[in-house]
């Protein structure tokens, strides 16, 4: 049962950094990225279970490398 959580989280975690690796900055895809930011900011204030955690780190980890393509291409982040 472990096994499947822990199999289960390195996907996620690498079906994040793939996507994070394929983005390609668009007026449309930069639109709202500092609002997902926000976001996921206050889910992790709010609290979260280790896998939850792990999970927005990496979303939040995507979305700040997205933010920083989009940002040297001079499209608006908000």
């Amino acid at each position: 049962m472990k096994k499947t959580y822990t199999l289960l989280l390195l996907l996620v975690a690498a079906t994040y950094s793939f996507a994070g690796s394929n983005f390609t900055p668009s007026k449309y895809q930069c639109a709202g990225i500092e609002q997902r930011i926000d976001n996921i900011n206050s889910k992790m204030r709010a609290g979260y279970s280790a896998r939850e955690g792990e999970q927005l780190k990496n979303q939040l980890r995507s979305l700040k490398q997205q933010r920083y393509e989009c940002k040297k291409k001079g499209f608006s982040v908000n």
